[in-house]
């Protein structure tokens, strides 16, 4: 039997009009509603390899500086995910650790839609 995933999601994404110019800064906070997908990556000699797990439950509110206790697969598996970086994708964000080197290909966690926090809170 196959055990839920914890993830994460969020909310709707058309909310970051006002912020796209600020995307190269990045985000501080946003809100998660919903789930996520949790990408981890080993290096090894020759090649890298990165396993993703979706269907992570995320905590309603993430920011810069939060860790993240994720519980994953089905052993249930579980990993803290330090937030250092919170990148605008499309509806969607993009949160990097310490461990991806601000590289958007290395460990990740991607939420299909999002709204900074903020905003989240004044539609509450």
């Amino acid at each position: 039997m196959r055990r839920a995933i914890l993830a994460a999601a969020v909310v709707s994404g058309s909310a970051f009009a006002p912020y796209l110019a600020d995307a190269a800064v990045g985000l501080t906070a946003i809100a998660t509603p919903s789930k996520g997908v949790l990408t981890l990556c080993r290096s090894w000699i020759v090649y890298r390899a990165c396993k993703s797990y979706d269907k992570l439950a995320l905590p309603s509110r993430i920011a810069v500086g939060d860790n993240l206790k994720l519980i994953y697969s089905s052993n249930m598996k579980t990993y803290i995910f330090a937030v250092v970086e919170i990148r605008v994708k499309g509806e969607g964000c993009l949160l990097l650790s310490e461990h991806s080197g601000g590289e958007e290909d290395g460990e990740r966690l991607e939420v299909g839609q999002c709204q900074p926090a903020t905003e989240a809170a004044a539609q509450d």
